[in-house]
């Protein structure tokens, strides 16, 4: 997940990482206005429960990824997810099976409402 922080000049640029997981749950938030957390009215959050693969940091989409070990869930904003995956099993390893490339990307959208 990359954050929209503030940096200053003398701080490198942020880089896109590779990261492969399996999504355990979605958790739906309603959050009230908070001063703190800088909402100045009640917002809604989309979070995705994830099981991180352990693959190293590996592109699918580049070279052969597999993994056999996973670390602990971690919460992440949904709109982070960039695109679904595959995997397959051979023996004690479970293979990523990544076609997304620059051609498929997640999008999320508002429900239409076709009742007229």
């Amino acid at each position: 997940m990359v954050a929209n922080n503030h940096r200053g000049h003398d701080q490198p640029p942020q880089r896109r990482q590779i990261f492969y997981g399996q999504l355990d749950c979605i958790l739906d938030l309603e959050l009230p206005a908070s001063r703190t957390l800088n909402l100045a009215e009640p917002t809604r959050f989309l979070l995705a429960v994830v099981i991180p693969c352990s693959t190293g940091g590996r592109d699918a989409t580049c070279e052969v990824t597999t993994y056999s070990n996973t670390t602990t869930p971690i919460a992440i904003d949904l709109r982070t997810v960039e695109c679904v995956v595959g995997r397959v099993q051979r023996g004690n390893e479970w293979g990523t099976i990544d076609r997304s490339g620059d051609f498929a990307r997640t999008v999320f959208v508002d429900p239409v409402d076709d009742e007229d």
